[in-house]
């Protein structure tokens, strides 16, 4: 452990001027398509939330169940009680920061607990490098590789509500307002990279500035799933221009027989 806090301090030196991790994993073939410093370890941002939104899931299965936001970070919420449903579409959808660490702190044991939950679950699942410290990624030493990412994207298309929630553009949550109801309603962060396929499963992006911009996607298209994750890149338009050459440049469209595989890579 004390290895990889040492690896991770060296890495949020660095970060700034390496350029992004990539790789495209064909679920429907077990097979990497192409793949950029795969094995490097970065900082994750608010991809660390399919991983809390699992582990909440794997506890309890009561959606309804209503808990007090936390009060420990920022949120466009107000601060009242809300659904476990409501608070898990406003972390995957929003990736509201407040609604992760709600749901972290109502495991049994409390946060510390859930995330001890999350590392034992990652090691269980082989991704040997990564490490979570928050539910929510706001910590510089929430890390993995984009085979562990892809890893854990994979294990998420598995999750009936998180494949339902991940097409949905945006997350309508109800609150009170002087004794009226008024709904909020959330943009997903994904936004134009939900466009770019057939169909989205899974999708997660997050955004710090030791992590940069940084998405991880499973989605389907001429009837193949894929795997997309992209880790580190230097602005939005960046990441959103290496999804696309994915798309296009690499993989297989029904009237072709093989890959074109860009330059670029």
């Amino acid at each position: 452990m004390l290895k990889k806090i040492l690896v991770t301090i060296l890495l949020c030196v660095t970060l700034s001027a390496q350029a992004d991790s990539v790789l495209l994993y064909n679920l429907s073939q077990d097979r990497t398509v192409m793949s950029r410093d795969a094995d490097r370890l970065r900082s994750i941002a608010s991809i660390t939330k399919i991983m809390t939104a699992m582990v909440a899931l794997d506890y309890d299965k009561d959606l309804s169940r209503r808990l007090q936001l936390s009060r420990s970070v920022g949120t466009k919420l107000p601060r009242q009680e809300y659904t476990r449903e409501q608070l898990l579409k406003a972390m995957l959808i929003n990736s509201d920061n407040a609604a992760a660490e709600t749901i972290a702190e109502d495991y049994p044991g409390g946060r510390s607990a859930f995330i001890a939950r999350m590392n034992m679950t990652a090691d269980a699942w082989g991704m040997r490098d990564t490490n979570f410290i928050d539910p929510s990624g706001l910590g510089v030493f929430n890390v993995s590789t984009v085979r562990d990412v892809a890893n854990m994207m994979s294990t998420a298309a598995g999750y009936w509500f998180i494949t339902e929630v991940s097409g949905q553009k945006q997350a309508a949550i109800e609150t009170k307002y002087k004794k009226r109801i008024r709904t909020i309603n959330l943009p997903h962060t994904s936004g134009p990279l939900l466009f770019a396929f057939d169909s989205v499963l899974v999708s997660k992006t997050g955004l710090t500035s030791s992590a940069g911009w940084c998405v991880g996607m499973v989605v389907e298209q001429n009837n193949q799933k894929y795997v997309v994750v992209v880790l580190g890149s230097r602005n939005k338009r960046e990441r959103l221009e290496t999804v696309k050459n994915i798309r296009y440049n690499h993989i297989v469209d029904t009237n072709l027989n093989t890959v074109n595989f860009s330059t670029n890579y």
